[in-house]
């Protein structure tokens, strides 16, 4: 081979490296509303390429009871087992296969433009997930479609002092196929526009509604509204399924602080025979879960006392004393789900600050 058909060639494999290279990086029209358009793609590939570093495509990995230390998803729910599987349909459909349990069990199926084409309650049968054009293979499934090649399904299935039960159950969690390719394009902005964007993106002055938040396919939702609401809870769901409410601030209009104390009123009949209702509380700086010698970061239908008229009262204050409390300790939010929800019911909470327990302040 002579020298210029060498170099040539060294060329040619330069070129293809950095054509490859976009597999990861591409750069994309440098404006706000392209960074906006993006953002639950690119939120949703640094989740994914975080879980590939110790597990591979197509299998689950269980959390155990979420605690502190869960930073893989912000504004993680407390008292579940969630398992994470990403996948990818490359190489042809993915079949799930899960077991029956008689508390809530879910499966959420995302894309990487945070879609939710699916979200499958206590699950009767197979779920078999395919791209466009795919054949579907031959049996009764529940059937996905899905936007984009890679993928998460995610489990949620409540856990009610029955950890080991929930455990061996995880274990017929399974997946057939899902081992395709996981190089997924993730586009780049200058740090100007990445922070115009992101100073709209994390805005506290706007209102949020959650019940239009997430979407089933592309242009459901509006873009600024899906990565608003990623950005406040990555992997929520439309509200067929879970319905949420975000508390920020007390009745007043001033924000959840943590030397406080709180009394919270939860409505009465927002969830279905087999839902459940869950108040978890997160702290401002970080998104996560607040640390604490009791180890309790929620109260659920599962773990609360009702009142007479089928309301919940739940304190939130430092040392996590009082009628169904959740200790705080530092400037924090509260979220509201309702799994299995009532279609319109009104999720709306009083939060009435009280004094601090074992503090001279009055009302």
């Amino acid at each position: 081979m002579s020298k210029v058909l060498i170099r040539r060639a060294v060329e040619l494999l330069a070129i293809a490296m950095a054509v490859a290279s976009l597999g990861t990086a591409v750069r994309a029209a440098d404006t706000v509303e392209d960074y906006i358009r993006e953002y639950p793609n690119q939120q949703q590939t640094r989740m994914m390429n975080a879980w590939l570093k110790t597990s591979k495509p197509g299998t689950f990995r269980f959390t155990g009871l979420v605690d502190p230390t869960e930073t893989t998803v912000v504004t993680p729910q407390a008292t579940v087992d969630y398992g994470y599987n990403w996948f990818s349909l490359s190489n042809g459909p993915a079949i799930i296969n899960t077991p029956h349990y008689d508390r809530f069990f879910s499966v959420s199926i995302f894309d990487m433009n945070h879609n939710i084409p699916a979200v499958i309650v206590n699950p009767e049968k197979p779920i078999v997930i395919i791209r466009p054009g795919q054949a579907v293979p031959e049996g009764d499934f529940t059937v996905v479609e899905l936007e984009t090649d890679q993928g998460l399904a995610f489990t949620r299935m409540v856990v009610v002092d029955n950890m080991d039960e929930v455990r061996e159950l995880s274990k017929s969690i399974t997946m057939t196929g899902g081992d395709g390719d996981m190089n997924r394009a993730v586009a780049t902005f200058s740090p100007e526009v990445e922070q115009a964007a992101l100073a709209e993106i994390q805005r506290t002055d706007v209102a949020m509604n959650p019940d239009v938040a997430f979407g089933k396919k592309s242009g459901d939702v509006d873009p600024l509204v899906l990565a608003r609401a990623v950005n406040l809870g990555q992997l929520g769901t439309p509200p067929d399924s879970v319905r949420y409410k975000v508390i920020i601030t007390d009745d007043s209009g001033a924000p959840l602080k943590g030397e406080n104390s709180y009394e919270l009123t939860v409505p009465a009949g927002i969830v279905h025979d087999g839902g459940y209702y869950s108040v978890t509380v997160y702290g401002t700086d970080n998104k996560g879960l607040i640390p604490n010698p009791q180890g309790r970061y929620d109260r659920t239908t599962y773990s609360s006392t009702p009142n007479a008229d089928g309301t919940y009262t739940v304190a939130l204050n430092p040392a996590g004393e009082g009628v169904n409390a959740i200790p705080t300790g530092k400037d924090f939010y509260a979220v509201l789900r309702a799994y299995v929800p009532v279609k319109g019911a009104d999720l709306t909470l009083a939060v009435k600050r009280l004094p601090t327990p074992g503090s001279s302040e009055q009302e």
